[in-house]
Order: structure tokens, then C-alpha cells, then sequence
């Protein structure tokens, strides 16, 4: 995770580049979400209804929706994370829920 703007005075939002091969499922409860994905294939699961991702693909996660993200077989996941509003990542409203 590479944190790019997090909870700056004055922000419109979080943002954040991420890689994973897979996230559990999890959620917030501070802030909405939108992935944008730059690389990779795979596939998110919003409250349990999956999707598929690819380069471009723009998935939009209210706050308190559970979500997870699984790349293809032997891929990566490369995507930015634009979080509003923006929090400190210390915030206890920033925390991963486990769903």
C-alpha cells in the first residue's frame, strides 16, 4: 500500500495505491470507497454479488458494504483507492471490519 493522501487537513480524500493477489472480506465504517483498477484481472464481491475486474474498471463501496477482492489465478491486483471523507488512518473509523 502505497498512501499517497491520508486524512489531510483541508482534503477532498484519501488516496491510495494498492497491490494485493487478495483482500477478505471486510469494511469500513468512515468513509466510502472507489477502486479504481490500473492492472490485473480478477474479481470483487460486494456484498456477496461478485464482479469482474480488469484495467479501467471502477467499483464504487459505500461506507458499511462488505467487500473483498480475489486476483486471477497466479496474477496481482494494482489499483487506486480514493476514500472520502478523508480520515487519519488512525482513526478507529479507518479500520478494516472482518465481515
Amino acid at each position: 500500500m502505497q498512501r499517497i493522501v491520508t486524512g489531510g487537513e483541508g482534503g477532498v480524500a484519501n488516496v491510495h495505491v494498492a497491490r494485493t493477489k487478495s483482500l477478505p472480506r471486510f469494511f469500513h465504517t468512515g468513509y466510502d470507497e472507489v477502486y479504481y483498477v490500473l492492472s490485473g484481472t480478477g474479481s470483487v464481491n460486494l456484498n456477496g454479488e461478485t464482479s469482474p475486474l480488469r484495467p479501467g474498471s471502477v467499483v464504487v463501496i459505500p461506507a458499511g458494504v462488505t467487500h473483498s477482492l480475489t486476483a486471477s489465478p497466479g496474477g496481482e491486483l494494482e489499483f487506486v483507492i480514493f476514500g472520502t471523507p478523508p480520515i487519519p488512518i488512525t482513526d478507529e473509523r479507518a479500520r478494516p471490519i472482518k465481515a
